[in-house]
C-alpha cells in the first residue's frame, strides 16, 4: 500500500443478460478510462475512490447497475479490517501450476461491511464469504472469490459472486512492482435483473507520491 497512490488503467466492461433458463445474451462492450485514488483517512482507515471516463458516448454500466470496489476487496487482509473476519486455512493447493494455500473467509460484523449496496441515497451492507487463493513462495494474493453470507430481502439482492484474478505490474519508473487486478467476474441476480459482467484491466500507469509528480483529476471525471 505504501508504493500506492494513484492509478490509471484501460478498464472494459462485458456485459451479458442471463434468462431465466441460464442462457446468456449477445455481449454488450464498454471501454472507459479508469482512475483509482487511495488515502489515508484517520485512525489509519483506507479510504479507495474511483472514476471512470466513458470512451464514447455510447459507453456506461448496462442495466443502470454500477459495479465498482474490485480495488478494495483485497483489503480484507489489511491489518485495520482483518479483526472483521474469521480466517479458516484449507491446505495447499495451486494456482495455474503454482503451488497455494487455499484460506476461507467470511464476515463477522454486517455493520463493518466492505461491500455496501447503494440505492437512492439508501446504503445497504452486503455480508461476505469466500475464499483466497494466495502464493506459497511469494504470500501475494493471486485470485479471490466471495459470495453473499447472507441475502437481503429488502433491496431483491439473491446473488453477488465475484472471482478476481491479479498479476504482477512493473512499473519501471518507480522501480516497483505491484500485485493488481487483472480481471473481475461478476454474476449477480438483483432486483429482477440477473446479468453476467467481466471487468478486465490493462494499460497501467502509477502515480506515486515517491515520483515527485502532482496529478489532479480531470474535469470530466465523476464518480459512479
Amino acid at each position: 500500500m505504501r508504493d500506492l497512490d494513484r492509478l490509471s488503467a484501460t478498464e472494459i466492461v462485458q456485459h451479458q443478460k442471463v434468462d431465466h433458463a441460464g442462457r446468456l445474451h449477445e455481449p454488450e462492450t464498454n471501454r472507459f478510462d479508469y482512475l483509482v485514488s487511495l488515502s489515508r483517512r484517520s485512525g489509519g482507515f483506507l479510504n479507495v475512490e474511483e472514476y471512470r471516463k466513458a470512451r464514447t458516448e455510447k459507453d456506461r454500466f448496462p442495466d443502470h447497475v454500477a459495479t465498482e470496489g474490485t480495488p478494495s476487496l483485497v483489503l480484507l487482509f489489511h491489518p485495520r479490517y482483518a479483526s472483521n473476519f474469521s480466517f479458516n486455512c484449507e491446505g495447499l493447493g495451486e494456482w495455474r501450476g503454482k503451488p497455494a494455500w487455499q484460506v476461507r473467509f467470511e464476515q463477522r460484523d454486517i455493520r463493518r461491511s466492505m461491500i455496501a449496496m447503494v440505492m437512492e441515497d439508501h446504503t445497504y451492507n452486503v455480508k461476505i464469504r469466500g475464499r483466497a487463493w494466495i502464493l506459497a513462495d511469494s504470500y501475494e494474493v493471486a485470485r479471490l472469490e466471495t459470495d453473499l453470507a447472507q441475502t437481503i430481502p429488502r433491496i431483491h439482492l439473491r446473488l453477488d459472486h465475484q472471482s478476481v484474478e491479479y498479476g504482477p505490474v512493473r512499473f519501471p519508473k518507480s522501480k516497483v512492482e505491484i500485485w493488481l487486478p487483472s480481471s473481475t467476474e461478476l454474476f449477480m441476480d438483483f432486483q429482477g435483473h440477473r446479468f453476467y459482467r467481466r471487468h478486465t484491466f490493462t494499460d497501467f500507469n502509477l502515480f506515486s507520491v515517491k515520483i515527485d509528480q502532482q496529478i489532479s483529476d480531470p474535469p470530466s471525471y465523476s464518480t459512479e
